[in-house]
């Protein structure tokens, strides 16, 4: 991009917002930032003006724009404005591998990079994964694989943002507090394959019910845990792509049927690239998740505690009461609600000794369990929830952390609130 000596605003101070400012700033342009949070007030480079008709805006994916009074004006003053991702986009040199969807962006995002340098292929990783593009595209050759995790937040405001391969892995309801309604939500999602090319591929799941209706490319292939003639799939316990077999199910060490779909994506938007199978085998059977993902603690007293904060919605729950549905499982909920129904989580019947609800939503949760018959406990604070599970749960039973809410009522992210259930788990052990 030409943007030496351009006037440039930058909205929103996150990671991604820094992170555009350095990028801008190494372009030569002149560069100011806003933010709605009064804490950056008196910041150097503060805009307390912001209204004016700047060159460009580069919006981080953590501003709302719905209902935005200042998103609004620069439109309606026809202010160009672009995503933190676009910038970054139109930044960066080489292939880009998009990793969209509800659940299970992470992990496939980590894997695809882990398989990807198991082929000794030069690539980076960034996005809503925690580094930002603007980061790295500077750092991108021509010969280079980026793998790009994009969160419906980065996409509602990309105008040019394109990958070679892109997957959108499932859509199930979630943010609605953010974007209204599931159908923007959606919208937000597919907005991953706007600018595709006639060369491009678009990778869908066909076990998810949104996605495998989608037909947003010509080039459109598919996952699926059933076999399939074409596509990557599971026949006889082992993974095919087509008819190239892969990998045996039993040498995956991810647990639980979601995460037998990551692998086969994370299989499916590599095909492009010539993997060998022992890179395959290397990366998938080495494969350590990030933290909070059904991490698994350890024992207290014979009783197993288990992190999966990072399950901010009910899709996510689910998946992990699936993982664990022979178990004897204490389950911890509760947080920011946003606005989902949870009556789809306990309609289907797993087997739950007990409901302990926390944080601001407790009451809706509580009462949305207990309309399915299970027992109940709910607590204002996440630390009293955990110390009840710690002092009732028996041997054997398993403790699991998987919220179905935002953390931002007590904690500034799910990993924060993770740690803390670890250090109040830990702190009994060396008790």
């Amino acid at each position: 991009m030409k943007l030496k000596n351009k006037h440039v605003l930058v909205y929103g101070l996150g990671d991604s917002g820094r992170a555009a400012i350095k990028l801008l700033k190494n372009l030569g342009a002149h560069v100011s930032f806003y933010d709605d949070n009064v804490k950056f007030f008196d910041y150097i480079g503060f805009e307390r003006e912001p209204k004016k008709k700047w060159d460009l805006v580069v919006i981080s994916p953590g501003i709302k724009c719905l209902g935005n009074t200042l998103f609004e004006w620069f439109l309606s003053e026809k202010v160009p404005v672009i995503s933190e991702l676009d910038l970054a986009y139109l930044c960066s040199k080489g292939k880009i591998i998009a990793i969209t969807g509800t659940n299970g962006k992470t992990t496939v995002s980590m894997l695809v990079y882990h398989i990807l340098k198991a082929s000794k292929i030069n690539s980076f990783l960034c996005g809503n994964i925690g580094l930002p593009f603007s980061a790295v595209c500077e750092k991108t050759t021509k010969n280079s694989v980026t793998v790009c995790e994009v969160s419906n937040f980065q996409l509602e405001t990309s105008k040019f943002f394109r990958a070679d391969v892109s997957t959108i892995l499932n859509v199930k309801p979630d943010h609605l507090d953010r974007h209204g309604s599931f159908e923007e939500y959606l919208n937000a999602k597919c907005k991953i394959a706007q600018n595709m090319r006639r060369g491009d591929i678009l990778v869908l799941n066909l076990d998810d019910d949104v996605t495998k209706k989608l037909q947003l490319h010509k080039k459109q292939r598919y996952f699926s845990k059933n076999a399939l003639k074409k596509g990557t799939s599971v026949w006889k316990n082992q993974i095919y792509s087509g008819r190239r077999k892969i990998i045996s199910v039993s040498d995956i060490s991810l647990k639980g049927e979601k995460n037998l779909e990551n692998v086969l994506a994370s299989v499916a938007v590599t095909m492009p690239f010539k993997i060998s199978n022992d890179a395959y085998y290397t990366a998938i059977k080495n494969f350590v998740p990030a933290n909070h993902r059904m991490e698994n603690i350890g024992k207290v007293f014979g009783v197993n505690f288990v992190d999966d904060s990072k399950a901010t919605n009910v899709a996510s729950v689910i998946a992990c009461m699936q993982a664990y549905n022979d178990k004897n499982v204490w389950l911890l909920m509760g947080g920011q609600g946003k606005e989902i129904d949870y009556d789809d989580l306990f309609k289907i019947g797993f087997e739950i000794k007990m409901v302990v609800c926390f944080g601001e939503d407790r009451e809706n949760i509580s009462k949305s369990a207990q309309k399915f018959a299970y027992k109940t406990q709910s607590f204002e604070k996440f630390q009293s929830a955990v110390e009840y599970c710690m002092k009732n749960a028996k041997e054997d039973d398993y403790v699991i952390l998987s919220p179905g809410c935002a953390s931002f009522d007590e904690f500034s992210s799910y990993a924060e609130r993770g740690e803390v259930f670890k250090k109040i788990v830990l702190g009994k052990i060396n008790s």
